[in-house]
């Protein structure tokens, strides 16, 4: 049974591509994902994720760079190795079946700056109404 999930996170690393025996292109990445954590001093703990991809996926993933936002979803792996002090390690990685940017571009190609939080007096200023509760 295949574990199938979706992440959103920051890429750590410029993805690397390279090229199948079979012509397919392939690329990898690293990302860093926000994750809810109790436990943490500030609510939040972070996965490190391997990401592969292939074909359409792996040239949509090339199109990053290190610190860019992407949307991945595909099927989760534990990877385990011998570490350089002998214990076993393990890590989280997925092959993507859909790879989406998380940047956001008006037509002009320009980014478009997002307010994080509305209060009444600004939706009123730029909506000239407020909506009932």
């Amino acid at each position: 049974m295949a574990a199938q999930i979706a992440a959103y996170g920051r890429l750590v690393v410029d993805p690397q591509t390279k090229t199948t025996s079979k012509g397919t292109n392939m690329a990898f990445a690293r990302m860093a994902v926000s994750l809810p954590c109790m436990a943490a001093e500030n609510g939040e703990a972070v996965m490190w994720l391997g990401v592969t991809a292939f074909g359409k996926q792996a040239d949509a993933l090339a199109k990053h760079q290190k610190g860019d936002l992407v949307s991945v979803s595909g099927q989760l792996q534990i990877n385990q190795w011998t570490g350089q002090d002998g214990g076993t390690q393990s890590g989280y990685a997925m092959v993507a079946d859909s790879v989406i940017s998380g940047r956001t571009v008006r037509p002009g190609g320009n980014p478009q700056p997002v307010k994080a939080i509305l209060t009444v007096p600004q939706i009123i200023a730029d909506y000239g109404a407020v909506v009932s509760q």
